[in-house]
């Protein structure tokens, strides 16, 4: 039997386990699905099979047909991801191929031309059999993944699944920032923007009692992060003006305690939410799925109400997180509310643990000075970097 000619091989190659399982099933039954060929003998679909016919020396019936390199190459893409048994990083890098054959892959949710509304990404998931919004998800986690593919290959394996794939490249990511060169001890990005790098009990000790106008913080939520906020009720009692806000995210799990230890130094004021879109925070143990984030409200002293104060808010986006952001990072909008309820234009708004510096960027976008620090150098970096971006368009869009 003659050596099949070079084709449009459009697919990685089956691992091992595969084309075992194929080739026992073709020794057992024989080639039940003809292989596609074009005119000149190329393979457009079929070259595990027709490989496998060759290695048993038995007849490979085969269907040809007469199309030009594009629309083979659309073919292989089309067959392939209608049949295989893909995961859905390999789905969604075929699929980018087909869309980029279609001419489409630039026209995510709009209408193209010639073809109207049929060329165009979603519409291309339909006729595949896949709802667009699960194709989009598997296009971002895909492009996630995209420089880890050793991740990417276990999650097509089921071996992990997709949001344990994306924190851990998260968590390698941020590994990456943590061997590098720690950042400076204190970096000042103008507009009265200071970011310093170690705990806030020790590098935030010489700001004056009683000089900062508000504290807005995210504090960790784990068990061993709970004693902290004894510390920071302390912290923001010294350092706030008289009936002025700590406004910190907390937990579900410790609330209680929480709640507890910041009024160990202040006074209580209320307990408003954040609303979160995307996928649930399911805790298991207690088969429930969250939805929203609490967040403590309380004064230094007695309160002294300067503006009305909205309770919750609605997180923007769909909760998504990319590769590069912090493990834990928040939506910059809800901040960007809390801190233009309690401060006014250029007062200070002081946060402990800054984090990936969303109370930095919501400062930034309100007029108000701002001053964070954070333990781990990686947050720090991530910080700086964040702010920075926006200070160079702000310039970028000034010039």
């Amino acid at each position: 039997m003659s050596t099949p000619l070079p084709g449009f091989q459009v697919m990685p190659a089956l691992d091992d386990d595969a084309r075992a399982a194929l080739r026992a099933d073709i020794e057992a039954h024989g080639i039940q699905v003809p292989i596609v060929r074009t005119r000149d003998g190329r393979i457009v679909d079929g070259h595990n099979r027709a490989q496998i016919a060759e290695e048993l020396g038995i007849e490979c019936p085969a269907v040809v047909v007469d199309v030009g390199d594009d629309e083979a190459t659309e073919m292989a893409l089309r067959l392939n991801i209608l049949r295989r048994h893909m995961g859905p990083v390999a789905w969604a890098e075929a699929f980018r191929r087909l869309a980029e054959v279609r001419g489409v892959a630039k026209r995510i949710g709009r209408a193209g031309r010639p073809r109207g509304n049929a060329d165009t990404l979603s519409a291309l998931s339909r006729e595949l059999g896949v709802e667009p919004r699960t194709a989009r998800r598997r296009l971002r986690l895909a492009e996630k993944l995209a420089e880890h593919p050793d991740l990417a290959a276990k999650v097509d394996r089921g071996e992990i699944d997709a949001r344990r794939a994306e924190e851990l490249v998260r968590r390698e990511n941020f590994d990456r920032r943590r061997a590098a060169a720690p950042p400076p001890p204190v970096v000042a990005l103008g507009s009265g923007i200071e970011v310093r790098c170690g705990d806030f009990r020790d590098v935030l000790a010489d700001i004056p009692d009683g000089s900062v106008d508000a504290v807005v913080c995210d504090p960790p939520y784990d068990f061993p992060g709970v004693p902290l906020y004894s510390d920071l009720s302390k912290f923001a009692a010294r350092v706030l003006k008289p009936g002025r806000l700590l406004v910190a995210y907390c937990g579900k799990v410790d609330l209680p305690e929480q709640l507890g230890r910041l009024g160990e130094h202040m006074e209580y004021v209320w307990l408003g939410a954040v609303f979160l879109p995307g996928r649930h925070t399911e805790m298991r143990s207690r088969m429930v799925r969250g939805r929203w984030r609490p967040v403590a409200i309380f004064s230094a002293g007695k309160y002294r109400p300067r503006h009305w104060i909205i309770d919750a808010f609605t997180s923007e986006g769909n909760g998504a997180k990319g590769p590069t952001d912090h493990r834990w990072q928040q939506s910059v909008g809800p901040f960007v509310r809390w801190v233009e309820q309690v401060t006014e234009a250029d007062e200070l708004v002081v946060d402990p643990f800054c984090g990936s510096g969303t109370t930095g960027l919501a400062c930034q976008a309100t007029g108000r000075r701002f001053l964070g620090c954070d333990i781990d150098p990686a947050s720090v970096s991530l910080t700086i970097e964040r702010l920075r971006g926006v200070e160079a368009r702000d310039v970028e869009s000034a010039s």
